[in-house]
């Protein structure tokens, strides 16, 4: 089997969908230059409509660059990296008085709570960067909107490029939309506790 970048997209676009994920938004470019292609995809827990800054439930990016030694070396030993990113993104009211530091460290506290339930001990390691975003009403204006608290992290899955077949990178997607299952349900459950907007958890969709 030879891994085409058109295989992979498809593939986590089939995937989302297994633990109630749905496409909000796909991105995909072309750079000339190097001849990459990188793809980006927003991913919401199905939700109730409309969403607003104060029923957002929290959501995750999830994107990769393809580029032409993917192609050359796919279904062979040669192994390059290629990473999923994800950037989980947390949209807290105005109205909480937690400051940067207080939003952090709970956050990280729930990073901590979902790695306990998927290896069932303690991750003695960061494995998401951490940062507090605020986004203003208007440019010129300081009313704060909401803040916005960003996790990013990545994961290898270089091996798909070993030529193992369709259902391997299936099984690879598989369990990396495991992962971000649990982690989305912690931060709904930290953050947005009894559904806040109609919303509903991944579990419940």
């Amino acid at each position: 089997m030879t891994l085409s970048y058109e295989e992979l997209a498809n593939a986590l676009e089939e995937g989302w969908s297994v633990i109630g994920l749905h496409e909000h938004d796909v991105a995909e470019q072309v750079n000339p230059t190097t001849l990459e292609r990188s793809f980006r995809a927003e991913l919401f827990p199905e939700h109730g409509d409309p969403l607003t800054e104060h029923n957002t439930p929290p959501w995750v990016e999830v994107s990769f660059v393809w580029g032409p030694s993917h192609q050359i070396h796919t279904g062979t030993m040669v192994t390059i990296p290629l990473e999923l990113t994800w950037e989980y993104t947390i949209t807290v009211p105005p109205a909480d008085k937690r400051n940067d530091s207080e939003l952090i460290r709970t956050l990280q506290s729930a990073i901590q709570s979902a790695l306990r339930k998927v290896f069932h001990e303690e991750v003695g390691h960061d494995v998401l960067a951490l940062e507090v975003r605020r986004a203003y009403k208007a440019p010129e204006a300081r009313e704060l909107r909401c803040l916005e608290i960003h996790a990013r992290g990545s994961s290898d899955i270089s091996d798909v490029l070993g030529g193992h077949g369709h259902d391997h990178v299936q099984t690879v997607i598989q369990e990396e939309y495991a992962m971000v299952n649990v982690l989305l349900q912690t931060f709904t459950d930290t953050f947005s506790p009894g559904s806040v907007g109609g919303y509903r958890s991944v579990e419940s969709a």
